[in-house]
């Protein structure tokens, strides 16, 4: 299955590829040579933007169930569920992610390579724009704050990933709806629940929660987003495989 897959989808896989080289490190370079200034806070708001690039890729798996003739292909062709949902689980996370973001690292030293000194402006690149690092972006957050950044981020992978096989047709721009109507639904029954139970204390879209230290540097909200990052990622990862699995019967 996954030689099959590889086969089928070279031309795709490579294409973007190249295309997240061009257009990231055109991104960088000119804003280098716009701003003449790049420090770690700029590189992570290009992080930011280059990661909701990864999610458009992972969002997109399961190609072949974007039409009814090819989903019926796919779901007869040798191999079992748990294998086809591998192979795109393999090809999308756990092997492009690395490379995804080892390409913005080689981008942002070779835009910084690639730059000019211009001494009439008194622009020197080694000195103006800094060495990119993925170190320097960790030290920006609270060490404990790491790996439930990094688990909700996969978690929001997750989330996209399990939506390109629930929806056959444009299933990126509908999980996104869908993504939006499920933030929409927490808040207004936070601020429905915190109008019922705190109603003095409680004025329009501006809701109250009892936070309370659990220790020194946690709260119970904080305590409530590091479980949720941390296990959601599972629950969508599942529930993308029983939906496959349900294609088939």
């Amino acid at each position: 299955m996954f030689r099959n897959d590889l086969l089928i989808n070279q031309k795709t896989y490579l294409f973007t590829l190249a295309g997240l080289v061009i257009a990231i490190y055109a991104l960088l370079y000119f804003s280098m040579l716009t701003t003449k200034h790049v420090g770690i806070n700029q590189y992570s708001g290009f992080i930011v933007f280059y990661l909701v690039c990864v999610g458009v890729v992972i969002g997109t798996a399961f190609p072949a169930l974007t039409n009814q003739t090819k989903t019926s292909n796919y779901l007869l062709a040798p191999g079992s569920t748990l294998e086809k949902y591998l192979v795109q689980f393999v090809i999308r996370i756990v092997i492009f992610i690395p490379i995804a973001l080892l390409i913005f690292w080689i981008s942002a030293h070779l835009a910084k390579a690639s730059l000019v000194p211009d001494p009439n402006i008194g622009f020197n690149p080694q000195v103006s724009i800094t060495d990119f690092s993925f170190q320097s972006l960790f030290n920006l957050l609270y060490y404990k704050d790491i790996t439930p950044t990094l688990l909700g981020i996969f978690s929001v992978y997750a989330f996209l990933f399990a939506g390109s096989v629930f929806f056959n047709r444009f299933p990126l721009p509908k999980t996104l709806i869908l993504a939006g109507v499920i933030v929409g639904a927490v808040v207004l029954s936070f601020v429905l629940f915190s109008h019922l139970i705190f109603p003095a204390e409680t004025n329009g879209f501006k809701i109250h929660l009892n936070i309370y230290k659990i220790t020194s540097d946690t709260d119970n909200m904080k305590l409530f987003l590091y479980f949720l990052s941390c296990l959601s990622w599972l629950f969508f990862l599942l529930f993308g495989y029983f939906k496959l699995k349900e294609k088939e019967v």
